[in-house]
């Protein structure tokens, strides 16, 4: 396996702390969309937004992110991924101070897309980067733990905006203030991955790991270990437009990658789309009389439900997988299973649950539906990412991720805005949004809003659950072309790849003469 190779060519430090930086700039990555959704209410009164505007923020930034993530895979398999997500978290950091410092909707509205460009750098080459530093058997673990860490960071970016975006911090509207303070975490991010983080197929951009190699190889006099020549991508940088298209076919063909997209499509293309719509929980407690700090709580332990959720996911899939070595369908059985559990718990959650003038004495039953409803929901992300990872050589996959992410973004961007357009003109959500529950036209804006959720939620679930029924008769076929078309590229990964492993011993006799030239001199 080259990959693994690579990774230790890095050294156990070294991929450690890559692991650790890429489960950062995720973290950041999904507090940053989390804080948008968690302060709908205040934006709304700020900016005098409307249901639908509102949602139409996040289509803007969703919908951008969605459009450039294939130019981040075609980035990641050609330039060294690190310095890619590095640059992601600073174009994401400026542009979320920027919607902090907006005065119209207008200027929200852009702020918000070029906001989504920097976000579609990062996911599809912390996914590759993920993949090749783990083995086929614990990636599921691997996508799972990454999913946990990222579920946090949400969980954590959007308690912390509900609860301060009715303040005033520092003489500064609360939302504005949570907006800059993520802006400034994300910059750090980007500083810390590209000082620190390292890309295994580009190992001769970090000194520090392979520092003056070949000057270090070819200075023993008649040594006979030929110098490694570094790897610089899977393919070349300066790779003509043709080639380019060459492998966004090749990625489009493959039939596997089709169906795992459109329950993307219903999970992603349309299977993101109750993703999208549930950012509108956090508005949604509010109306019902939940108060700020209360519907934060509330959504924390949702979050804290899908990030546990992700992690048992993807080790449930694992061990079908080790039970079931010779098949796919242990990570689908999986998701399917993710699937039903969520369509019962949608309708017990949003219809099923008792709404009062006062919810106080229901926030504990509110609270423990939630956190089952995101355990058992979210399954599927981590297991999906392992398959897809199975499905082309390794040199491709920041741009199967980024195509993924794309097609699945396009349409789940549709999300937000559709759960607002379905609640006004389907279900009679009249007038703005309001503060607390009660009767007369808040209890039907309540009603009308919690219909357009389990509309936009289970109608996409039950495409899910068809999709993935024929990603059992599509997967294996495919995986085996993927590993035959991959096998000479993975081959030519592990030659470098022990040759730097082969020549690291010799730069470090080179080193040590050299400091001991210097010493005595």
């Amino acid at each position: 396996m080259g990959v693994r190779v690579g990774a230790a060519a890095v050294g156990a430090r070294r991929a450690a702390v890559t692991t650790l930086l890429m489960n950062l700039a995720s973290i950041v990555e999904r507090a940053d969309e989390g804080i948008l959704p968690a302060v709908y209410m205040f934006i709304g009164r700020s900016l005098d937004a409307s249901l639908s505007q509102l949602g139409t923020l996040t289509l803007c930034r969703a919908l951008v992110q969605a459009l450039s993530s294939p130019f981040s895979g075609i980035l990641g398999d050609r330039y060294d991924r690190s310095y890619v997500v590095a640059a992601g978290c600073l174009i994401w950091g400026v542009m979320t101070a920027s919607i902090g410092l907006s005065r119209s909707l207008g200027q929200a509205m852009v702020s918000c897309a070029v906001n989504g460009f920097g976000l579609a750098l990062v996911i599809p080459c912390v996914s590759s980067m993920i993949a090749d530093y783990h083995p086929p058997e614990t990636r599921g673990n691997a996508f799972g733990m990454m999913s946990l860490t990222a579920s946090l960071g949400g969980m954590a970016g959007s308690f912390f905006a509900t609860n301060i975006g009715g303040m005033r911090p520092m003489g500064i509207e609360g939302w504005r203030f949570a907006f800059h303070l993520v802006a400034a975490i994300s910059v750090l991010t980007a500083a810390l991955v590209y000082k620190h983080a390292v890309d295994p197929r580009h190992l001769n951009h970090h000194p520090s790991v392979h520092s003056g190699q070949h000057a270090a190889v070819t200075a023993p006099a008649g040594s006979d270990v030929e110098a490694p020549q570094a790897r610089t991508s899977g393919k070349p940088a300066h790779a003509s437009r043709d080639q380019v298209w060459q492998d966004v076919k090749s990625v489009l063909r493959i039939r596997s990658f089709q169906l795992i997209v459109l329950q993307a499509s219903t999970t992603g293309i349309v299977g993101s789309i109750p993703w999208v719509a549930m950012t509108w929980f956090t508005a949604w407690l509010q109306l019902l009389g939940f108060s700020d700090l209360q519907a934060a709580g509330l959504m924390a332990t949702f979050s804290f439900g899908c990030a546990l959720g992700g992690l048992l996911g993807g080790t449930l899939g694992d061990r079908l997988v080790r039970r079931l070595p010779s098949s796919p369908n242990g990570r689908i059985l999986t998701n399917q299973l993710s699937v039903l559990l969520g369509l019962p718990l949608s309708f017990l959650l949003l219809k099923g649950l008792p709404m009062a003038a006062s919810m106080d004495a229901y926030r504990a039953l509110y609270g423990a539906v939630l956190f089952v409803f995101g355990l058992s929901i979210s399954w599927c992300g981590c297991n999906n990412s392992a398959l897809m990872a199975e499905l082309v050589p390794e040199q491709q996959r920041s741009s199967i991720f980024a195509f993924d992410r794309s097609f699945e973004g396009a349409i789940g961007a549709m999300g937000a805005p559709l759960v607002g357009l379905t609640a006004e003109r389907l279900f009679g959500f009249h007038g703005a949004l309001a503060t607390s529950g009660g009767s007369g036209p808040v209890r039907e804006n309540v009603t009308a809003l919690s219909s357009a959720l389990l509309v936009c939620m289970v109608v996409p679930w039950i495409f899910c659950l068809l999709s993935f029924t024929a990603l059992h008769w599509t997967h294996a076929r495919d995986r085996k072309r993927a590993l035959q078309r991959g096998g000479e590229g993975a081959q030519e990964v592990k030659v470098e790849a022990v040759q730097l492993l082969e020549a690291a011993p010799i730069r470090k006799r080179v080193e040590t003469a050299s400091s001991r030239s210097l010493t005595a001199l």
